[in-house]
């Protein structure tokens, strides 16, 4: 992954795709995947994600992977939590009460830290890969997590606004990454640009955010 970029926009606070709340699609869709807790989700590039405490607090263990130590950092300092930390296969991992969280990159996780996932949240991988590495994101979750029911939220907007990240993915582009696997179920598609004031500086006058429900096809 093209790690210098993300590491820099951490290092420099430029974290306009970051939320002090959770997701409203988190809280309003996350029960449709019918999976219930206690069990482990799967939280990719997850920042300092607030949404990882929703999770916790309806009692699922979480493991997320992050580039960024000091993303890591912040979220274990915002839970009031000092976790243990080890190295294991070239990964920073911390742990602390329900989270796991591995740093290092995405695709290079070992297939160990997987075992135990029962569903995937995907509110800001997909839509922070540039078009190259979507597809290979795509296909790491086909081959890594075949079986797991996912809610993934993407963005679409017209790129002649913006320049990502995080990258517009309409529709069609999310069809034609995971449809070939993926029943995709869509949840909710909205307009969110009032709620993105970051974005709004960018130039964006609309941002729509679809959520999907995911299951591998039967």
């Amino acid at each position: 992954m093209e790690t210098s970029f993300w590491l820099e926009r951490w290092q420099n606070g430029e974290i306009g795709f970051h939320r002090d709340s959770f997701n409203p699609a988190l809280e309003a869709h996350w029960e449709k995947l019918e999976v219930e807790s206690p069990t482990t989700v799967f939280v990719p590039l997850c920042g300092k994600s607030r949404d990882m405490e929703w999770l916790a607090r309806r009692g699922y263990q979480v493991v997320g992977v992050e580039l960024s130590e000091l993303a890591i950092d912040a979220f274990m300092e915002s839970q009031q939590l000092k976790p243990v930390q080890r190295q294991q296969d070239g990964f920073i991992v911390k742990s602390a009460g329900p989270y796991e969280i591995w740093c290092g990159d995405l695709f290079a996780l070992p297939d160990q830290c997987m075992e135990s996932v029962s569903a995937v949240y995907d509110r800001a991988s997909l839509v922070a890969l540039p078009p190259h590495l979507q597809c290979q994101y795509a296909d790491w979750l086909k081959t890594k997590l075949p079986d797991t029911p996912a809610l993934i939220v993407s963005l679409a907007y017209n790129q002649s606004e913006m320049k990502g990240p995080p990258f517009s993915i309409p529709e069609v582009r999310v069809r034609e990454l995971l449809g070939d696997h993926y029943a995709l179920k869509i949840l909710a598609s909205d307009d969110v640009i009032d709620d993105n004031a970051a974005l709004r500086k960018r130039g964006l006058t609309e941002l729509h955010e679809t959520v999907y429900l995911a299951r591998r096809i039967s």
